[in-house]
């Protein structure tokens, strides 16, 4: 922060104005002087006394005297107003300093570089008012007690000649501290710059009162969002977990009986089998979003082809739906991409699975892939009810569902989850409503420069 020193009108002043006034009014003497003694002279052949030159004389002399005092007082009113406005310059810069003071520490700071930087004060402290009992040494807790109470600069002096300043520092809502420092006796005893240090002191109240009140916002914010959060997780777990483990529990129960035949056996062990990969699904979101949102997780980027990656997520989709059919658009020739390719299957496996659980079972899934200049987009599109209303980018937020009231089991994280890894690989993940019904889910990913292959081989 450059911020000019401020200079304190010097004692002396008034005897430096007197002295021009002095020197003003023997000039304006001696050119009377001349013009009675030599120019008249010179003009008339006689003397001052002896013409009617007398009073234009005095009158000359009166009028220099007049226009003397007149500059020396003007003179004197432009210093004053120089002054000033440099006072108000720098309280301006100041002032513009603190609004961009966040905390108490950043107002601190700021001041304590201001105070430096304008009257030259040094070893600037901020106490708090928690530390009102015991202040640090050199204050004496009777003396800030003093200063508060009086609502007042306070100073004392010091063996080296200069003054230790407490300013008490009042805001709307009550003290906010006190400003300690060390000064020249000029800058405490002047009453211009007394009155100058305390408007320093009412900014830097507001700004501390204004950084506690943010502080206290920002808290307030920290704790609903944490309270909203657990109540999400909650009633996300308690919805989408208890249901499918009370089916399974039942299921389980239900063969364990042994009088089902052979194929229902068969089934209920299956659909044991399917609910058992849904809980294991979503809490491995869980999981992976707890990792995510802790920064824990590091990309384990190789070169792959996407065509491989591709093949393992449907390969496992298969698995879980066998009749649901998915079409796959997957052009020859597509070049490889450097990425982590477990958490790119995750990502594909969300989408696909947020698909087959959002559109009819008889509706067909198409996943396609195709390269955008320097980038490569997969999609997975349905024919389902679509979107809803609204800003689509919000899906992607925690514990967020396209639809708040639905039979679909789901905690939210998948497209949260999604997103993270999208983004931690560079790329980015939209999705959209189609023109024939349906949505569209999309994310890109950065081609980058693939090695030649055939060159390493």
């Amino acid at each position: 922060m450059r911020i000019p020193a401020v200079a304190l009108p010097s004692s002396p002043q008034p005897t430096r104005l007197r002295v021009v006034f002095l020197g003003a009014g023997l000039a304006a003497a001696w050119m009377a002087l001349l013009y009675a003694f030599v120019l008249l002279p010179l003009q008339t052949g006689s003397g001052m006394a002896d013409t009617p030159y007398f009073l234009p004389a005095v009158l000359m002399l009166a009028v220099a005297l007049t226009v003397g005092h007149t500059t020396v007082s003007l003179r004197r009113h432009t210093e004053i107003a120089e002054r000033k406005s440099l006072l108000s310059k720098t309280l301006y810069e100041f002032s513009r300093e603190l609004s961009g003071a966040l905390t108490a520490a950043d107002v601190a700071e700021t001041t304590f570089a201001f105070l430096a930087s304008a009257v030259g004060a040094r070893n600037a402290r901020l106490i708090p008012p928690a530390e009102f009992a015991t202040p640090p040494f050199p204050v004496l807790a009777n003396r800030l007690e003093a200063c508060v109470e009086q609502a007042r600069l306070n100073w004392e002096p010091l063996p080296d000649g200069a003054q230790h300043a407490l300013l008490p520092l009042a805001a709307a809502s009550g003290t906010q501290g006190v400003l300690a420092f060390e000064a020249m006796p000029a800058v405490v005893s002047h009453p211009e710059f007394v009155e100058y240090i305390e408007t320093v002191a009412s900014l830097v109240a507001v700004a501390l009162e204004r950084s506690r009140f943010a502080e206290m916002a920002r808290e307030t914010e920290v704790r609903h969002a944490s309270e909203v959060l657990r109540s999400s997780i909650l009633g996300a777990l308690s919805h989408d977990l208890r249901t499918p483990l009370a089916a399974l529990v039942s299921m389980a129960d239900t063969a364990a009986l042994g009088k089902a035949s052979p194929e229902r056996q068969k089934r209920l062990l299956e659909a044991i089998s399917k609910q058992a990969m849904t809980i294991c699904q979503q809490m491995m979101n869980l999981l992976d979003m707890a990792k995510l949102s802790s920064g824990s997780v590091e990309l384990n980027r190789a070169w792959q082809p996407v065509d491989e990656v591709v093949g393992v997520v449907l390969t496992q989709i298969r698995g879980q739906w066998r009749d649901r059919e998915i079409s796959v658009d997957l052009p020859r020739n597509l070049p490889p991409v450097c990425i982590d390719a477990v958490l790119i299957e995750r990502v594909l496996w969300n989408l696909l699975e947020n698909a087959i659980k959002y559109a009819p079972a008889d509706a067909p899934i198409e996943l396609a892939v195709r390269p955008l200049g320097d980038r490569l987009e997969i999609s997975v599109s349905d024919s389902g009810p679509g979107l809803p209303d609204g800003d689509a980018s919000r899906l992607f937020n925690l514990f967020q569902r396209g639809r708040q009231e639905s039979d679909v089991a789901g905690v939210g994280l998948g497209l949260a989850i999604s997103r993270s890894i999208v983004e931690a690989h560079e790329g980015e993940i939209g999705a959209a409503n189609r023109l024939g019904g349906g949505a569209c889910f999309h994310f890109t990913l950065p081609i980058g420069n693939p090695p030649d292959l055939l060159a390493l081989g």
